[in-house]
Formats: C-alpha cells, structure tokens, sequence
C-alpha cells in the first residue's frame, strides 16, 4: 500500500502574555528529559536507541511530517522493509516514493514509541552529514515538547500536563496546522510581520536557515536579481540553487522581536506543496528559537516562548565547543542545510 508524505508549516500569530503559575520549565511531571547537541549547522540533535540498539544521533524537526533513518544507519541496523509499503515524500527540492522500514521500538530517554512507521532514505546529501535519522512531527505530537537552555535539554511532557497550564513570564504564538494529502500529518504555521507585510512561515525546526520564495520577496518591494556564484541549498534529497540572500532589519511575530535577520530567497518545489493556492511563504529555522526556552504544546496549537529570560549567547557545537550566536549564524548561511519533508 502506497502512502503519500507530507510537510509542517506553521503560521505566526500575534504572541499573548500568558498569566499563570509557572516561569521555568517544569522539572517534574516529564514523562522523559534527553540532553541535546545543537550541531553547527543549527540542528537540535537527540540520542535515541532503535530496537535496543544505539544511541543513535536524531535531529528534531518539525519540518518533517514523517520520521526518517538513513541508509548508513540502517545498514548496521539491518532493518527490514515492509512487503508492499512505501511513501511518496516530497523534500525542499525534489520528491521521490520510499520505503516504510519494520522497527519494533524508538526510545528517547525512557519513552518508547512502539511500532513507529518509519521511512528509508538515502541520507547521501550535506544536509544528512553527522546525524542518523529525523524525528519528525509524527513522533513530536505525542507529546508536548520543551526546549530547556539552561541544562540544554528536552523535556517530553504528557500532552494535557502542558495543554492546561499557563506560564508567568512567556508568549503564546498560536499555531496553525496544515493538513496536506491523506495522511492525517500536520505542518503548524504561524504568520510574520516583516516591513509592514504579514507573511505565512513554517516552523521548521529541521531547518539551518530562514527561506522565504520570491513571491513573498516581491511583496516586500524586492526585485529579482541574478543569481551570483554557485551556492547550493541543500536539502535531504536533492540540491537547488540559492538565488539570493537578503538581511531584514526586524521580524516580528506579536511581541517576539528578531533583528539583523538574514534569509535566503529560493524558488523552492516545496513552497507550492506546503502552502497550496497561497503565494508568498517563509520557513523559519532553529537558530531563531533555540535563544530561548520554548515548548511546543500540540494540544493547544500554540508555541509557548519564554520572553522573560535573556537570550543565550553561545551554541555547543558537535564537539562540545562553545561559540557566539553570530559565529553559528554564519555557519549556518554557508551551509545551506534544511531537511524539510512533507509525506502526503
């Protein structure tokens, strides 16, 4: 049986202060806490076993409707494929029809996720290097998920433990699901102010940088310009070239404020497979949430941020060195790295 692969997207709302009895990540009341990496092209990385082996390097994403393995991990694994089962995902580039792996359990910390329907891809592009498998929204639903600086870790909560609660101190970005194809997969959205202009953007945490594509550049008064040198945007499948890069003064969503904001302008096949019948879109990467602690509450369909802590200014990289946020930021725009797939 043949299924079809979808993409996240998130639109950007206004944020709302929340009032409430909390203003720090809760220590109890997770279900799992694993510590992360934030690799150097801006990944949150996790460790998690595969039928009780590993650990294995996983890349969060809420770009990915579907989670993956890649082919140098499943040659160690031998895992087997399901007779007859295969997924059509369409990655920021290219599409391709893959198959559905049997794996028997994925555990992060001491959360197990029985029977996971996983992808197989080949994972031989840049934007697969140092990482052996995505977990993507298929997995992140399960829970509501917060992203701690302070002991860099993630927390995997019982979804109505957050989904009732309010925090002293944090925003609300309500967040907009998209259904896309048959296979019950969300994307979340939520919409971004960028010189006066209200813009749709995906929340792709499995993004290395901010894209937006030249109709939302348009409506921004920027005018196409050639491409210049040879720059690739790569993506878990294939590879497009980068038209151009852009820096915008300030990106807000409500009372969340980024400045000095660079993205790149690219003529994606994903844009018009994410946002149908919707011209102008934008996909913002981890760089501009791993500043501040944040939870993804599913339940509730909204983005809680902590607005009241400073932002961080360092990144631990693969090897446990630090370095500043515009270090990382700027190996992030050479790399060019997003992992985006929508199964539909």
């Amino acid at each position: 049986m043949f299924v079809r692969p979808i993409l996240k997207i998130i639109w950007l709302a206004p944020v709302l202060a929340l009032c409430g009895c909390a203003s720090v990540l809760d220590e109890d009341g997770a279900l799992a806490i694993a510590p992360y990496d934030i690799r150097e092209d801006g990944r949150i990385v996790v460790e998690a076993q595969v039928n009780g082996q590993g650990p294995f390097a996983f890349a969060l994403d809420t770009g990915a409707s579907i989670s993956v393995v890649f082919d140098e991990m499943n040659n160690k694994l031998e895992l087997e494929p399901l007779p007859g089962q295969a997924v059509i995902i369409h990655g920021v580039v290219a599409s391709g029809k893959f198959p559905l792996l049997r794996v028997s359990r994925l555990e992060v910390g001491r959360e197990v996720w029985a029977d996971p329907r996983i992808a197989l891809l080949p994972g031989d592009t840049p934007a697969t290097k140092g990482v052996d498998g995505i977990l993507g929204v298929d997995f992140l639903r399960r829970y509501a998920v917060g992203f701690s600086t302070r002991d860099r870790a993630i927390r995997l909560y019982p979804p109505e433990l957050v989904g009732r609660r309010s925090y002293r101190g944090w925003a609300s970005v309500p967040l907009r699901p998209e259904y896309i194809g048959d296979s019950g997969a969300a994307l979340y959205f939520f919409e971004i102010e960028i010189g006066g202009k209200r813009i749709p953007a995906l929340f792709d945490l499995g993004a290395g940088l901010n894209m937006i594509n030249w109709a939302a550049a348009r409506s921004l008064g920027l005018e196409l310009v050639d491409m210049q040198g040879d720059e690739l945007l790569t993506g878990a499948i294939e590879s497009a070239p980068v038209a151009a890069r852009v820096k915008f003064d300030e990106v807000t969503t409500g009372r969340i404020r980024w400045r000095d904001e660079e993205f790149t302008i690219a003529e994606l096949k994903i844009f018009s497979t994410i946002t149908p019948g919707i011209s102008g879109c934008a996909i913002l990467g981890a760089e501009l949430f791993t500043q501040r602690d944040f939870i993804i509450d599913f339940t509730r369909n909204r983005l809680l941020v902590n607005v009241a802590m400073r932002e961080t200014n360092v990144f631990g990289g693969k090897n446990g060195a630090m370095r500043s946020r515009d270090d990382n930021v700027r190996t992030s725009q050479r790399q060019h790295y997003n992992q985006s797939m929508v199964q539909c």
